[in-house]
Formats: C-alpha cells, structure tokens, sequence
C-alpha cells in the first residue's frame, strides 16, 4: 500500500475524490437507521471522505484501512472536528479477521477492486455485523481498464453488478439492493474526459443468529 501513503497528503485535493466520497455518503446515510446511532466500521477508509460525514449519526466510527497515512490524515480531521469517537486501526481483513468487535453497520468504498479474494472479504463482513446490520458497498461498474491511470493494486476494472449480488448470497446476505450512487467524470488513462458509474450495493445480515458461514478459504467455525 506504500502508493496510497505517497498519495494520502494530497488525496482530498482531486475534485473527484471528494465528489464521489459525499454521494457515497449521502446514499448510504439514506439507508442507516440513525435513530440507533449504528456503530459503524469503513473499511479501506482512505481520509475518511465517505465516513466522516456519517461521524455525527453513529455511536463509534473505526476506520480500517492498509495505509498509514491515509489513516494520519483521517486522525488529523476527526481531530480538528472534534470526534473523538472515531478511531482508526491499520488492518488487512483478507489476511486476518478482527476478533471481538461487532458492527451495526459496514461500509466499504472504492475499496473492493483492489482486493483479489473479494469472497473472504466479504464472508468476514457478515461475521463482522450484528444480527439485521447493514453492508453497504460502493464500487466500480465494469469498466474497460481506462479508469486507473496508476493500475498498482487494482485487482479488478469494476464488478458486474449480478457478479457482486451472487458474492453477497453466497456469504449469507439478504435483501440485496443496488442504485447507481454517483457517476465519476474523470480524464481516462490517454486523458480523454469519461463517466463513469459507482453503485451502491446494500444488503443485511439475518437478524437471526445462524451458524457462521466459512471463509472461502478457512475451515468451518463455531456457531456465533
């Protein structure tokens, strides 16, 4: 991840990030049951664009992510906001689940096409949420390779959406629903001016307490 510590200082600078990172926020902000004020975790939080305009409605924000220093600058704004109960912890799911913490709500922007094993990811999502909590994923549609012009540690160009519902199922999740979040314009790799989609796919955990499904790649666990 030592690409997005070198790009962390000047992230919120790019007009796309931050526009992409509000409508991210305000569709899933639309789907919380803020009255509860959710405990919510961001994984691959980058500053905290998608977040931190959630901060004032949830108990607790924990924001993950790989890099250090996009986990400094998110630390740097809650600080001078104010929030003191949003807190960060580097951490890589894929290679480690975070034992003992639960959530009321996940969220996880921009951040699945730069994981390859998507179903360990999300198995550990479900086993992450309360019984009914909500995991809102914002990405990529499809797209032809033309969005990244620095391609390090993109695993995917998009994700068909039928592809991400069918990943959501098979980990346990119900009530999946998708809506097309926001459209990026931005100058593709030879810089020719592009749109280009983001959906927002919600779903939730069972609010009744089944035994954990596997990971993908770990044997089978006790019941929770």
């Amino acid at each position: 991840m030592s690409h997005f510590d070198e790009k962390a200082k000047n992230w919120d600078e790019k007009p796309h990030h931050v526009e992409v990172g509000a409508a991210i926020a305000r569709a899933v902000g639309a789907k919380l049951n803020t009255a509860l004020r959710p405990r919510l975790m961001d994984y691959g939080c980058g500053t905290g664009l998608c977040s931190l305009p959630l901060a004032g409605r949830c108990t607790t924000v924990l924001g993950v992510d790989s890099s250090v220093e996009m986990l400094a600058q998110l630390e740097a704004k809650a600080r001078a906001a104010g929030l003191a109960h949003v807190t960060t912890r580097r951490h890589d799911l894929t290679a480690e689940p975070l034992a003992g913490m639960e959530f009321d709500a996940i969220l996880c922007a921009m951040t699945l096409h730069h994981v390859r094993n998507v179903a360990t990811l999300v198995s550990r999502f479900y086993s992450l949420l309360s019984p009914g909590g909500l995991l809102a994923v914002a990405d990529l549609d499809q797209e032809d390779g033309s969005f990244h012009q620095d391609a390090r540690g993109v695993e995917h160009h998009g994700f068909q959406r039928d592809w991400i519902r069918e990943q959501l199922a098979a980990a346990g999740f119900m009530q999946v629903n998708f809506e097309t979040a926001h459209e990026m314009e931005k100058p593709d790799a030879p810089g020719v001016p592009r749109r280009y989609p983001v959906f927002l796919a919600t779903a939730r955990k069972s609010r009744h307490r089944l035994p954990c499904r596997p990971d993908a790649d770990h044997p089978a666990r006790s019941p929770i």
